[in-house]
């Protein structure tokens, strides 16, 4: 298997940088993630640019289409690749992504949740592979979300250890 760094070179995958401005400019003061031992915890995520821009506000199968809403979870990957390299260096450093939990607006009654989480996940399998690019998930409906995102995605992984200073 191809590192995931060539991975995305060879995918012509735009990563955002999350170094500058700092993360949750917009949401107020939060931790953009968390370590434990070879364990992290990112901060929700949504298909939101550096600059506010937001792909597919609304509310999926009213405003937004199942392949809009796909769309959207997908560039929420795109951009927790970002926070990844920013939490570790490299995503060359992920052991194996853990848990995924995909937060879909949608109204009462919406079943296609798993469609449109697929597109968080399909991209991860894209970049890490089966092995390490297979995650737990759980897609959940929710009535709405900051900023009138569609989908939010909270991730789970597990990564190489820290190598002490020298």
């Amino acid at each position: 298997m191809t590192s995931p760094e060539a991975r995305v070179r060879e995918l012509g995958l735009e990563i955002p940088d999350y170094s500058d401005p700092p993360f949750g400019i917009r949401y107020g003061r939060m931790k953009p993630f968390h370590r434990i031992g070879s364990l992290i915890e990112l901060a929700g995520l949504t298909p939101e640019n550096r600059a506010g821009d937001r792909l597919h506000p609304g509310v999926v199968s009213v405003d937004v289409t199942v392949e809009e809403g796909y769309a959207a979870a997908r560039l929420t990957a795109v951009h927790t690749l970002g926070m990844i390299r920013y939490a570790l260096g490299s995503l060359d450093n992920v052991v194996s992504l853990s848990r995924a939990l995909c937060f879909v607006v949608c109204p009462p009654g919406f079943e296609d949740l798993h469609l449109v989480s697929n597109g968080a996940t399909d991209l991860f399998l894209d970049v890490f592979g089966e092995d390490a690019g297979s995650v737990g998930r759980a897609s959940i409906g929710a009535t709405s979300l900051s900023r009138n995102n569609c989908f939010e995605l909270w991730l789970s992984l597990e990564c190489a250890p820290e190598t002490p200073a020298a």
